[in-house]
């Protein structure tokens, strides 16, 4: 009997105690970003009403790059996903894919002005193409004229400061 009990008690402290899972993976899946040999390998990790998304983008020969994003269904039945890929110079390709739940395959877009690109759902080991190109529009303003001006400008006046600072010291 004390054994019974015993066990009844573990059991209901166990069940008590336990954490559900807050994220569940759904396996790797690969995209083809065409025309490009761009191949997103992604795993999918669904954590409530979202997906997170990690993993590379291989390119075929050249060096595969990693990716990561999320994916979040869309009142219209489409997922939307969007995807940060770094390339090897450390810019950011930025990737929104809508897709449809019946194949899984749809239309993508990103930074590089590549728009309305097939978005073809577990192509297989294919290398129909060269990799994509860096991003029209960088992470930062850094090739905008006027904010490197501004950049030269602060370190000018920063370097008279430190010569004024230095002349006084002496």
């Amino acid at each position: 009997m004390m054994t019974r009990c015993m066990r009844s008690l573990a059991l209901m402290v166990f069940v008590l105690c336990a954490v559900p899972a807050s994220a569940q993976s759904l396996g790797t899946f690969s995209w083809q970003l065409q025309p490009y040999g761009s191949v997103l390998r992604l795993t999918v990790t669904q954590q409530g009403g979202i997906y997170l998304l990690d993993g590379f983008e291989s390119q075929c020969n050249n060096p595969s790059l990693p990716a990561s994003g999320i994916a979040v269904p869309q009142a219209d039945g489409r997922i939307l996903l969007g995807i940060t890929t770094i390339n090897e110079r450390g810019h950011g390709l930025h990737t929104r894919a809508f897709i449809n739940t019946t194949d899984f395959s749809g239309f993508w877009s990103d930074n590089a002005g590549n728009t309305s690109q097939t978005f073809r759902f577990n192509p297989g080991n294919t290398c129909p193409g060269g990799p994509r190109t860096d991003p029209t529009s960088p992470d930062a303003t850094v090739g905008n004229n006027a904010t490197v001006q501004a950049l030269v400008d602060q370190i000018a006046a920063l370097s008279a400061r430190l010569a004024a600072l230095e002349a006084a010291r002496k």
